[in-house]
């Protein structure tokens, strides 16, 4: 456990400095240390408004460490690629492209997607651009040139998604689902998946690999050779 586990610590820091969150730098990477000794698993750090009334001041929050045991995403998973839905309707976030755990909304979008035999959803902007799946940021390719939805959308500045832009030259854009659903290839990244071609989106089949394969390749070796 522990892949690119300071960055993770450093995009919590920017999202607490940046909704007045008092927390040390000593708590955090504490709570870091804790994470990279955990056994293989899937760790959060989470920071709570504290103790005290609703309109207290968020100046004795508390941090908490949870590890969870779960296997790692089939290799089949990869080999199949995902099946892409887009979510009716715009998506409306709090705390747009913080590192938070104001999953909601996009939980219920995922579910409602899972339910219909989609494996993730892509999420618009009520303007009707590009901001993520609900679980992983989207990377969209066509005619050789790769895009990602830009930071104003509310997309989070992931480490993978960080990583991705540093192999390869990327566009960060406003995509339209006209866009999307005419791209040649999709795949997704996050902490959890690396990187996860799409086989589909709205049931139509997307045939090029030719980008995110190679990438997936030299993010496992990048992987397997990071020290923990």
């Amino acid at each position: 456990m522990g892949i690119f586990l300071q960055k993770h610590v450093k995009r919590l820091r920017e999202a607490c400095a940046a909704t007045g969150f008092s927390v040390s730098r000593g708590a955090l990477e504490g709570c870091a240390l804790l994470l990279k000794d955990a056994p293989d698993g899937f760790g959060r750090i989470y920071v709570t408004a504290g103790d005290g009334g609703v309109t207290a001041p968020c100046d004795a929050c508390r941090v908490l460490v949870l590890v969870e045991e779960r296997e790692p995403t089939a290799e089949r998973a990869y080999r199949r690629g995902y099946e892409l839905g887009i979510a009716t309707g715009g998506h409306a976030q709090a705390f747009a492209g913080l590192k938070t755990g104001n999953y909601w909304a996009s939980l219920r979008a995922l579910r409602e997607g899972v339910a219909e035999g989609r494996d993730e959803t892509l999420l618009f902007t009520p303007g009707g651009h590009l901001i993520s799946a609900c679980m992983a940021n989207v990377f969209v390719a066509a005619e050789g040139r790769l895009k990602t939805p830009a930071p104003r959308t509310g997309a989070r500045p992931g480490v993978v998604r960080e990583w991705v832009m540093r192999q390869t030259p990327v566009t960060e854009a406003l995509l339209s689902r006209a866009e999307v659903e005419a791209a040649e290839e999709i795949f997704l990244t996050s902490s959890w998946l690396g990187i996860m071609p799409a086989a589909s989106i709205e049931g139509r089949a997307l045939g090029s690999r030719k980008i995110g394969g190679s990438l997936i390749e030299a993010y496992r070796r990048e992987v397997d050779e990071k020290p923990a």
